[in-house]
């Protein structure tokens, strides 16, 4: 057995696509396993349901083209798309089909991050990134239900993937260039959100060419990219009588004649600028657990009492006197402690605007350490070991995570928010182990040997 496994890794650094394909099966299958017996069942969920709709209305008629008012409208199209495409191929609501091809993104996510490893860190990187991502947990457990995740995660490392063979391949650079254009299209259409990194795309153009060239070759990225939208820039100005960017939950500015309130993107989702009464007791419109506590039922809470019949984990925090974060700052503090956090001590509550109360299990806890946790301590070994070589792959690799981590330190953080770019924290920290590995066994032989000579 050891044999095997030995000379199956061996075939992968050297690059055998015969093995590597019989991996990908594999994954593919422990996919195809979950998706079958652990697939989402309905779609009672506010996002399932929605893209659901989305795509149940692109199916029925053409009508989604110029109705603002159907369920789901205010959902970004790309995904729901990619919904009614499987609908219309495999049948209407056939939520198996859609699971089973997300399996299959799942599975080619992880063949583009062997693939990125291995141009940018070296075969032994690329196979346990490979391995890991096979496995990871996040992975396999967003293919199993109608949410835009697998998608996305896809999406973002095809990307890099794409944007690395075009920044270090002279005779591949034309033809990466309108690849990383369509990609990069289709994520934003899918959230709204990447459009964030847009700005910041123009670092990496000025870190890979001089200039001028990187000046030119970033403003071709932008014009190209944002051309492609045009489509459905026009179908949004035909529909909602004025400009709605990609969605209304994005930038609303029609006249709002019947149209879904535009939620101010920039004031209150980036920044949230909003007053913090907002998610206060006096909100009663807002779910139970959607709203902080009031000084007098924390009273009644420390008397003994449970007015309101929060959870006892809820109980607990407010006898603590833990609370919320209500400064600017004390809110992106948590939102960046939030992305990076690998377990939770207590439960806590998060800044406006979503203020919920949230507490992780100890299940929670253990597979967050044994599959994202423990790949920190050696990213960070990899980080500082990449920069004091001055390997240059470490700045495009961190490029993503730090963009992804100032968009959700800006607006608010989930841990599902980081998992997009959990594919270049899986790389790294394949760096830092091999690194690692290789630097205790040479210690070790080194010692051996010492001790035998003496």
């Amino acid at each position: 057995m050891r044999i095997r496994i030995k000379s199956t890794y061996e075939s992968l650094i050297r690059g055998d696509r015969k093995v590597l394909l019989c991996i990908l099966i594999f994954f593919f299958i422990i996919r195809l396993g979950v998706v079958i017996w652990g697939g989402q069942k309905d779609f009672e969920g506010a996002d399932s349901k929605s893209y659901n709709n989305f795509a149940l209305a692109i199916t029925k008629n053409f009508d989604w083209l110029k109705n603002p008012h159907f369920a789901g409208s205010y959902r970004a199209p790309f995904y729901p798309f990619l919904i009614a495409a499987v609908y219309l191929i495999f049948g209407i609501q056939n939520s198996l089909a859609v699971y089973v091809v997300q399996a299959l993104l799942s599975t080619l996510t992880c063949l583009f991050v062997y693939r990125l490893a291995r141009r940018t860190l070296g075969e032994k990187v690329a196979v346990f990134s490979l391995i890991w991502a096979g496995f990871y947990i996040f992975y396999i457990h967003y293919s199993r239900m109608l949410l835009r995740e697998t998608l996305i995660f896809f999406l973002v490392i095809v990307l890099f993937d794409t944007l690395y063979v075009y920044f270090t391949q002279k005779e591949k650079r034309k033809c990466r260039f309108w690849i990383a254009c369509l990609i990069y299209t289709a994520l934003y259409l899918t959230d709204p959100r990447y459009l964030f990194f847009l700005p910041f795309f123009g670092f990496l153009f000025l870190f890979y060419f001089p200039f001028r060239r990187g000046v030119v070759r970033y403003a071709g990225f932008i014009l190209v990219s944002l051309a492609l939208l045009v489509p459905w820039q026009v179908r949004n100005f035909i529909t909602y009588d004025g400009f709605v960017l990609i969605n209304t939950r994005t930038l609303d500015l029609s006249p709002k004649k019947g149209t879904l309130k535009a939620e101010g993107w920039i004031a209150r989702k980036i920044l949230f600028l909003g007053p913090i009464t907002e998610c206060g007791p006096d909100r009663e419109n807002r779910p139970e657990n959607r709203r902080y506590p009031s000084e007098e039922e924390r009273v009644l809470i420390k008397a003994g009492f449970n007015p309101k019949n929060r959870l006892e984990a809820e109980v607990k925090a407010i006898r603590k006197n833990v609370y919320p974060a209500t400064t600017f700052l004390g809110r992106k503090w948590y939102n960046f402690k939030e992305f990076w956090r690998p377990l939770r001590f207590k439960g806590d509550y998060r800044p406006c605007p979503d203020c919920r109360f949230v507490a992780w299990n100890f299940w929670h806890n253990l597979i967050f350490i044994v599959w994202y946790g423990i790949l920190l301590p050696f990213m960070i070994v990899a980080v500082v070991k990449l920069i004091r070589v001055k390997n240059r792959n470490v700045w495009f690799l961190l490029f993503p995570l730090i963009v992804q981590n100032l968009l959700h330190v800006l607006q608010w953080a989930w841990t599902r928010y980081r998992n997009p770019v959990d594919c270049f924290i899986i790389i790294l920290a394949g760096f830092g182990v091999v690194y690692t590995v290789e630097k205790t066994a040479g210690w070790m032989k080194a010692k051996k040997s010492g001790s035998t000579f003496s």
